[in-house]
């Protein structure tokens, strides 16, 4: 096994939410975990003969976040009042279903 990392950016601007570093240069990953975070030079350092390297040209690079987090109780309890987008086949289906419920609203309020 390899202690090279498996992919490499550089280049760029790379936004890290650190504090103490907020903007780098460059990373690199291995096994999809960063191993390094700084400049071209420092990053390059972990870069091996099999390493993939992806040139940035500036470009900024930002934290992905992963939130699959749902509100069960709160889904359930207004699942029904709710207008439902789940098996809308068209565009134009979806706007007259906005319509409708718009005109539902404005009946029941008024």
């Amino acid at each position: 096994m390899s202690d090279h990392a498996d992919a490499v950016f550089i280049g760029g601007r790379i936004t890290t939410l650190d504090p103490s570093q907020p903007e780098v240069e460059a990373l690199a990953v291995k096994d999809g975990i960063l191993v390094a975070v700084g400049s071209t030079a420092e990053v390059m350092r972990h870069a091996g003969p099999k390493t993939m390297s992806v040139d940035l040209r500036g470009r900024r690079v930002v934290p992905g976040l992963n939130d699959s987090h749902t509100h069960l109780i709160r889904a359930g309890l207004n699942y029904n009042m709710e207008l439902r987008w789940d098996g809308v086949p068209s565009l134009a289906d979806a706007m007259a279903m906005l319509k409708s419920r718009s005109r539902e609203r404005r009946r029941r309020s008024g």
